[in-house]
């Protein structure tokens, strides 16, 4: 008997130390796992915030088709009758600055190509949005991406060059213009998303025109810097804004041309995202509004926008 306490004792004690030791090893494989840095999604919702892109890109074989509308201001201080006016519109909603139709495809997770078409200045445009980096919860605190954007007008040429004194050769060239962007952006919490986005912006062509206040010329080319941000309210309800400011002294203290601010609210149902905010751009894609937003804040002339955006996989 004593024998055979002896054994079922060393039996115990065999098996409790196997289960421990596989507890151990258990616990170290989780810990592990746990501690692996792991990727951020869905720092944005959808690929804009208001007007400013974002760091996001279309799903691999998947397809995100947007209807973006402009409407007109709500108020214009200009006017010698603005609360007339406003009323007369219907406070911006019985005039349209720009539609936009647009195609964006994921040719994989990380690269998307899209197309696009504005009323305004009957511009068409491709663009081209590459994810370089992810950003994670281990050593790399950002997400970067790099987006570039061809325009094209098809306006009448009388259009094009209304206002100039022309002495020289109509040319295609002259309907071209370029915009080139670096993404910056980080999701600092599941709450707020935060990005900052350095620019270029390049039109082949343009009017010659001086700042009335300091004397400078506009020019061809110049650097933008833009701001944008996401702050999560509700579940499917979020407050979004972005800002663009143009560097070039054309832009400073003119009161022609004005940087574009928008703010607004997202909302997420289902399949679709709204986009729905107020600025005073007065156009849809980088290619119009970075250079020729030519309204502003302070004297009412905001206009209403959206954006409904629908992804389908292919």
């Amino acid at each position: 008997m004593k024998k055979l306490n002896l054994l079922f004792c060393a039996a115990f004690l065999s098996v409790s130390a196997s289960v421990l030791a596989q507890e151990d090893l258990l616990s170290l494989v989780e810990d592990s796992a746990a501690s692996a840095p792991r990727l951020v999604y869905a720092t944005f919702k959808t690929v804009r915030i208001c007007n400013a892109q974002t760091i996001e890109t279309v799903k691999k074989n998947h397809l995100d088709f947007r209807i973006a509308h402009r409407f007109g201001n709500i108020y214009n201080a200009d006017l010698d009758n603005a609360i007339n006016n406003t009323f007369q519109t219907f406070f911006g909603f019985g005039e349209v600055s720009d539609v936009r139709f647009s195609l964006d495809y994921g040719i994989t997770d990380n690269i998307t190509v899209g197309i696009g078409r504005n009323s305004a200045n009957r511009l068409l445009d491709g663009s081209f949005k590459w994810k370089i980096l992810k950003q994670n919860t281990g050593n790399m605190p950002i997400s970067l991406a790099f987006f570039s954007s061809l325009g094209y007008t098809h306006d009448h040429t009388a259009n094009i060059y209304s206002g100039v004194v022309k002495d020289f050769e109509t040319s295609e060239l002259h309907r071209f213009n370029y915009f080139n962007q670096i993404i910056i952006a980080s999701k600092i919490n599941e709450w707020l998303s935060l990005e900052i986005l350095p620019s270029y912006m390049h039109r082949n062509f343009i009017k010659e025109s001086y700042n009335p206040n300091n004397g400078a010329a506009d020019q061809n080319g110049f650097f933008t810097i833009g701001f944008g941000g996401r702050i999560k309210m509700t579940k499917r309800v979020s407050f979004i804004g972005d800002f663009y400011y143009n560097t070039a002294k054309y832009y400073i203290n003119n009161n022609k041309v004005y940087n574009p601010l928008a703010l607004g609210f997202e909302i997420e149902t289902g399949g679709h995202v709204f986009s729905l905010f107020f600025t005073n751009a007065n156009y849809l894609v980088e290619n119009n509004y970075i250079p020729e937003t030519t309204d502003t804040w302070r004297k009412g002339q905001v206009k209403f926008g959206f954006t409904i955006s629908r992804t389908f996989a292919l």
